[in-house]
């Protein structure tokens, strides 16, 4: 790779088919590893223990893992769990990627196509998707091994549909420029049902005038149907940030009252100047992310309820509540948007299903403030209580994290605050170099 700029088409064919096999071949090496760990904490930390449940040493195993690899909790597991498939019943496959033959996305296709196969005749078939794997894309062979595993084994495809059926969820994915992806993953049947009907509606819209898109119909469907019950669809328009008019329709459905859907909390944190329209610096919506000032300013015409927070003058910081065990409402509130997900390294769990935890414990004198507090999902909580992971707070909403085997890692908050007149807003911009501020600005009085 030293005289890459020499290199002719040969040449670079030749060097990308040895980086894919190199590629392969690390990542087979890596399951190796994860599997070794797997061995070590089943192990060393069962029998130093007594008390070590194989589910928890598997658990601590993937952390670990997972903090050094810098990936979630989840996908650490998932690599451990095919690694210990790799390294044990597919030993095939393992040889396979180690010798370039295949990608690991191949490689998955085999542990998913193998599920629920006999013992005495998985040596064959792995053989047979080996084979089938040659000069395939990863696409290619899903579908191809998928049609050789209904042709041999037809008998379990319920059991995959069964088990398939359990893992179905609605996802949400935060996307750039204001949007999001909302995902649902659901049965074949309910899925192409809900589509059909949404391109139905979004067709009709079209034949009466709609200049909308089918794409951009069927999106704002979906939307005023679940915003705005199961009842009639049809919204009139509001204005956006561009003056644009907004609207949304579909075929009236008919229910009754219970099928309204119930009012959702939306947090957006929002400083008061924005908020009346004297600066248009950006909010923050919790989940997501900077909103435009003026989208923000739309949610607060419909709030419900408004919740203050009070701030620092000089560091912005929320005040405390010093020894108080209860986190009351409005720090709670706080530490939702500071944190947004479980503190844990690597960690994706929301707030909204995580637990607020004393990074000193309470009974030890940890106090009740943000600088003692943060939100732990159930599983990595545990491994704070039992003290296999260890949780230190240098500075407010800063965590460091020591783990099992001594390694530290550092854990940053989600919202970061400055000193409250840090930011600048473009309309003041002009006009404002010989303004000065006499005095500190004036603080709320905490909610809590």
């Amino acid at each position: 790779m030293q005289n890459l700029e020499s290199f002719d088409e040969a040449m670079v064919g030749e060097a990308l088919s040895r980086m894919a096999h190199a590629m392969s071949w690390v990542q087979a090496q890596e399951a190796r590893l994860m599997n070794r760990m797997k061995e070590i904490f089943r192990d060393d930390f069962h029998a130093a223990s007594g008390r070590l449940e194989p589910g928890m040493a598997f658990s601590l195993a993937a952390s670990e893992c997972a903090a050094i690899l810098n990936v979630p909790q989840v996908t650490a597991q998932r690599m451990m769990f095919e690694a210990g498939m790799l390294y044990s019943t597919h030993a095939a496959t393992l040889s396979a990627l180690e010798e370039g033959r295949l990608s690991y996305q191949h490689a998955q296709v085999v542990l998913d196509q193998c599920q629920n196969v006999p013992a005495e005749e998985l040596p064959e078939f792995e053989a047979d998707l080996l084979k089938a794997a040659e000069g395939q894309t990863r696409s290619q062979f899903s579908a191809k091994a998928r049609r050789l595993r209904e042709k041999k084994y037809p008998d379990t495809i319920s059991k995959r549909h069964l088990t398939a059926f359990e893992q179905r969820k609605v996802t949400l994915d935060r996307e750039e420029d204001g949007m999001s992806c909302l995902s649902a993953h659901l049965r074949a049947a309910e899925a192409q049902q809900i589509y059909t009907t949404l391109s139905t509606a979004a067709r009709g819209e079209q034949v009466a005038g709609d200049s909308r898109t089918m794409d951009q119909l069927r999106a704002d469907i979906l939307a005023q149907l679940l915003m705005g019950g199961l009842g009639s669809t049809r919204a009139s328009g509001t204005s956006d940030g561009d003056g644009r008019a907004e609207k949304a329709s579909a075929s009236r459905t008919d229910c009754d009252d219970a099928g309204v859907v119930p009012r959702a909390e939306l947090m957006v944190l929002i400083n008061a100047e924005t908020l009346f329209g004297a600066d248009d610096r950006p909010a923050e919506l919790h989940g997501y992310g900077p909103i435009s000032a003026e989208a923000a300013r739309r949610l607060a015409r419909n709030a419900v309820g408004w919740t203050g927070l009070a701030q620092d003058p000089r560091t912005g910081e929320i005040l405390g509540v010093g020894r108080r065990r209860k986190v009351p409402a409005g720090l709670r509130r706080w530490l939702r948007a500071r944190d947004e997900t479980c503190r844990f390294p690597g960690c994706r769990v929301s707030t909204a299903n995580a637990d607020i935890d004393h990074t000193t414990d309470w009974a030890k004198g940890g106090p009740t403030d943000h600088g003692n507090l943060e939100h732990l999902c159930r599983r990595h909580h545990r491994f704070k209580t039992l003290g296999y992971w260890k949780a230190f707070q240098p500075t407010p909403g800063v965590i460091e994290w020591t783990s099992p085997t001594g390694r530290v890692y550092r854990t940053e908050p989600f919202l970061e605050l400055g000193p409250p007149d840090t930011g600048s807003d473009p309309r003041k911009d002009q006009g404002k170099a010989n303004h000065k501020e006499t005095g500190p600005r004036q603080e709320i009085a905490p909610p809590f």
